[in-house]
């Protein structure tokens, strides 16, 4: 077969805010654009027999063709591949993109040159209850060939994500609109893009455990019973865990212990429920995986950093006993106690730090207790505000620390209930404190704020 001889054409483009496509530059004679005015040229030359692309190291040849939006058996000619190079570019996934192409009798083959966009960041999906995460990416990838669980900051493809998820809520009748959020890290880059559904109502039909013992059980369920018909949000379960199921685990001493969410399920409602069910609302099923671990026991308490109070001072405040389980709850409970100590000695700024040492094979705990005292903080500024003269001067009388005294910090909360009772009785008294501790002075202002509504 006589080759007939190749051409090619290159067209760029340039990363910014946008993507803009700069004008063709011919490398030799394109592809002539009319058949017929060309007989010396068969009609087979003009079919596009073959789509690749080098450069990325990224994405694979095929997805790369497969988003460029070409298809095999089309009429070639430089425009269309002018159109398909300027698609790939203001998708962002490509910071640059060119394109070479040949033809012969047998039909043009064409070629991208491209390289990959500096920055991607990972997507996240947050309840889309209806599917999996995996699910999720397996479809929005079969529609968006360059999504491969991350998207460039710059150019359409998270957009293309999201119109991918719309078209999956449609699908599953879900009467919600896709939103996208890019979330911030603590360098204040984007670390990620979450979507998310709105309009939809996603709430708890019903809580489930799985590996939890049968003594702790019955507090499990108890708690979760507050999470029933309130409305799902991943987060919010994830927070719930951690604030009151886990702590059931830690007051018995396993501490480390984990309950993991799964996947959540779209429950099949009985007909009574479903009759009454809002059609803008979605019953999940939740399951929460618990893993228990080992049970351990107190071995030994040990203090340090405190000088200013004695250990078997401390100690008697600490109502954890050797022998018994680990009760890190009560231990949190205890050290709230220790710190209330210290305050009253001015140390408002004391900190207690718990280290626990382990000791797997015997099935024990040591606590290290290590106090931070800081500096002592003496009273400083005292200020009254809603009051007239008269009951500022009846109140700041009955205000027993002077300045320069060195800071009770428990002694406020005996004073407010005193000196609501040097107040007209006539009105109902509200009071918000602000307590300011300068670490430059280190003193402590107190400042008191009183509103009154009359009585009826």
């Amino acid at each position: 077969m006589n080759r007939l001889p190749s051409r090619s054409a290159r067209t760029l483009f340039l990363l910014a805010a946008t993507f803009s496509a700069l004008p063709g530059r011919a490398l030799g004679q394109t592809l002539p654009s009319s058949p017929a005015a060309h007989p010396e040229i068969p009609p087979s030359a003009y079919r596009l027999i073959e789509v690749s692309a080098r450069g990325s190291k990224r994405f694979k040849p095929e997805e790369i063709a497969a988003a460029s939006g070409l298809r095999l058996g089309t009429t070639a000619d430089d425009e269309l591949f002018h159109k398909a190079a300027r698609e790939l570019g203001e998708s962002g996934a490509f910071s640059d993109v060119s394109y070479t192409y040949s033809y012969s009798s047998a039909g043009t083959k064409l070629v991208f040159q491209v390289a990959d966009a500096p920055q991607f960041v990972p997507v996240r999906f947050v309840d889309f209850v209806w599917f999996s995460d995996n699910e999720l990416r397996q479809k929005v990838h079969e529609r968006v060939p360059l999504f491969d669980g991350e998207v460039p900051l710059n150019g359409h493809l998270p957009d293309e994500v999201s119109d991918v998820l719309q078209a999956l809520l449609i699908e599953k009748a879900v009467p919600g609109h896709v939103d996208y959020t890019r979330i911030n890290g603590s360098n204040r880059q984007v670390e990620a893009i979450y979507y998310a559904p709105q309009g939809v109502t996603i709430r708890i039909h019903s809580v489930a455990f799985t590996g939890a013992g049968a003594s702790e059980l019955p507090a499990l369920q108890a708690a979760a019973d507050r999470l029933n018909h309130n409305e799902y949000a991943r987060g919010s379960v994830v927070a719930f865990v951690g604030h009151s199921l886990l702590p059931i685990y830690h007051e018995r001493g396993y501490l480390k212990a984990a309950i993991a969410p799964a996947p959540p399920q779209v429950a099949k409602l009985p007909a009574s429920e479903e009759e009454e069910n809002n059609h803008n609302e979605t019953f999940v099923d939740v399951t929460l995986n618990v893993t228990p671990g080992p049970q351990y026991k107190i071995s030994r308490i040990d203090w340090s950093g405190n000088k200013e109070f004695p250990a078997d001072m401390l100690q008697p405040l600490i109502r954890l006993k050797i022998g018994q389980p680990a009760n890190t709850v009560q231990l949190t409970d205890d050290l709230v106690a220790v710190r209330d100590l210290y305050g009253s000695r001015g140390y408002v700024t004391a900190a207690i730090k718990a280290e626990a040492q382990f000791d797997d094979g015997a099935g024990t705990v040591a606590f290290k207790l290590d106090v931070k005292e800081g500096p002592v903080y003496h009273m400083g500024d005292l200020e009254f505000r809603g009051l007239d003269n008269g009951l500022t001067a009846r109140l700041r009388a009955a205000w027993k620390l002077r300045p320069g005294d060195v800071y009770d910090a428990g002694y406020l909360k005996q004073y407010l209930p005193q000196a609501l009772k040097l107040l007209p009785v006539n009105f109902d008294w509200d009071v918000a404190d602000h307590v300011t501790a300068n670490v430059r002075e280190k003193t402590v202002d107190v400042d008191l704020v009183y509103t009154a509504k009359a009585t009826h």
